[in-house]
């Protein structure tokens, strides 16, 4: 193969990229204007997920197995960074033990494309039958929120509420790799994120505590001092005289 053909051969592999990830805003598109249509199942879930995240004692836990479980871990994260305690839980653990990280209170938060994951199927029917069984009060509830293609599935019919994110085919058409639903998942993921972070007026200097290392915990602290200096100098103090927030 000469260069030329080579040249000519990445030219095109390029294109494609930029069509990939143009049917990936657009599965994003379609998910938001769902939304903006009917958005009653999502109120629910987001209900609970505020409630359980306005809580001083209880936690988000995102759980699955596979790339849902990675995505799970990715949210976790994101949602710990901008003041929402929260922690990942692979479904096949949970049920070997490390079942006793959920709490009286907590939201657990399945991710599962098709619904029909044996091990997250496991772990909510045994988390129910614990509901059940200990008859605590409604606010001292583990609830369960599952996130994935449709309610019509029997992760769906173990769920407290759901938070639809169908798409209609994944990227290659050949081979069915998650790709549209799982960059769906966590484009939600990471709204609800930035929902909750609002919602508890969660500022720069708050995310610079949070993340004191890296170029992204330098430029967060340069944020909040900055923000810092123009409140003092609007409200007419001397920006010399105050003392600047350690983290």
């Amino acid at each position: 193969m000469t260069p030329a053909a080579l040249v000519d051969d990445f030219a095109l592999a390029a294109t494609n990229i930029a069509d990939s990830l143009d049917k990936v805003s657009q599965v994003i598109k379609q998910c938001a204007n769902r939304i903006r249509s009917d958005s009653a199942e999502l109120q629910s879930a987001l209900q609970i997920i505020a409630q359980t995240a306005d809580s001083q004692t209880q936690k988000i836990i995102f759980t699955g197995v596979g790339k849902s479980f990675l995505i799970g871990k990715k949210l976790a994260a994101t949602l710990t960074s901008v003041g929402t305690p929260a922690v990942s839980l692979h479904s096949t653990e949970a049920m070997h033990g490390d079942l006793g990280i959920i709490h009286p209170g907590d939201c657990v938060i399945a991710l599962s494309y098709s619904g029909n994951t044996e091990e997250v199927i496991r772990l909510f029917t045994v988390l129910r039958g614990m509901r059940s069984s200990e008859n605590r009060a409604l606010e001292n509830t583990v609830w369960l929120v599952g996130m994935g293609r449709t309610r019509q599935s029997p992760l769906g019919n173990l769920c407290d509420a759901w938070i639809e994110s169908a798409v209609d085919q994944e990227l290659s058409l050949s081979v069915n790799a998650p790709t549209s639903s799982s960059s769906l998942m966590l484009a939600i993921g990471d709204a609800i994120a930035i929902l909750l972070m609002n919602r508890r007026q969660f500022g720069p200097t708050d995310f610079a505590r949070n993340h004191p290392g890296g170029h992204l915990g330098i430029v967060s602290r340069q944020l909040a001092a900055q923000l810092s200096s123009d409140s003092v100098i609007k409200n007419g103090a001397n920006p010399a005289e105050t003392q600047p927030k350690a983290y």
